[in-house]
């Protein structure tokens, strides 16, 4: 946990992720070129292995029965029937989800990714498959406005897109406060270790349900577009998803997935974004 309070400044600590980012993004990329597994090995091998969260319903999470349930599930259920092979799943964390794709530990990562140009340096994205908003949630009769939280605290997932979004745009007075996952910053607004928390609104259902008309969504930071995505070496991988993705994008597949976790239908996507490429048509 790491506040911006003390210690590194704001534009210190981002000059040095930036820097950390453009390194191990290099380094990663040399460790994943003789690892990349082909369409043909996972066949072969018989099993895909994704990456995964286990804590952000819709998306992905354990159910009451203890067993993985949500969109993400639902669309690697679909393409590991179409490959005819068998799923595995790697509980992933935002600070370590690319080096598990880059190191082989795991074949695609469906894992409400945001899509960005420096992660697309590093990664291969498949499509657009989620839109939410990045949004900072709090009291009732808390914050309106960005600049009213100088002086709080708020919560974020350590390493996740929304961690940046907070340090560029909170003041420099601001306590960022830095969790190992999703679950641990919204546990410390309910429990009142911070005062705010910066999440995602498909996030916001949790601190509804535990804490029913305590908090609302205060500030919105920015919508924020989902990739599954593959390890750039796993081209024929990642030529056989996009062609996954457009079949079922056409057939409505995936707005009834989409319709069923979040109750409405499949967003407008971009077919395109400044910086990134995809592989679905």
């Amino acid at each position: 946990m790491v506040s911006l309070k003390n210690g590194l400044g704001r534009r210190s600590f981002l000059a040095l992720a930036s820097v950390a980012l453009v390194a191990g993004a290099a380094g990663m990329s040399n460790i994943r070129a003789a690892q990349a597994a082909t369409l043909e090995e996972i066949k072969q091998k018989g099993t895909i292995t994704f990456g995964i969260v286990t804590d952000q319903p819709p998306f992905s999470y354990i159910n009451a029965d203890g067993k993985n349930e949500g969109y993400d599930i639902d669309i690697t259920r679909m393409m590991a029937k179409e490959l005819g092979v068998d799923i595995a799943y790697v509980p992933i964390t935002s600070a370590n989800r690319i080096p598990q794709l880059m190191t082989g530990k795991v074949d695609m990562l469906i894992c409400v990714m945001g899509i960005y140009p420096d992660r697309a340096k590093v990664v291969q994205y498949i499509a657009p498959y989620a839109e939410i908003n990045a949004a900072i949630y709090g009291p009732k009769d808390g914050v309106s406005k960005i600049e009213e939280l100088s002086g709080h605290t708020i919560a974020v997932e350590k390493g996740s897109s929304m961690d940046k979004a907070v340090t560029e745009a909170a003041p420099s007075d601001a306590t960022i406060q830095r969790f190992d996952d999703a679950s641990s910053a919204v546990q410390a607004l309910l429990s009142g270790q911070v005062e705010y928390l910066g999440s995602y609104s498909h996030q916001f259902g949790g601190v509804e349900k535990a804490a029913p008309g305590k908090y609302e969504q205060k500030i919105v930071l920015s919508t924020e577009y989902e990739g599954i995505a593959v390890s750039p070496k796993s081209k024929e991988l990642g030529e056989w998803a996009g062609d996954f993705w457009t079949r079922h994008k056409k057939d409505g597949s995936l707005n009834e997935l989409y319709e069923k976790h979040f109750g409405s239908p499949f967003p407008d996507m971009p077919a395109a974004m400044d910086g990134i490429t995809f592989t679905a048509k």
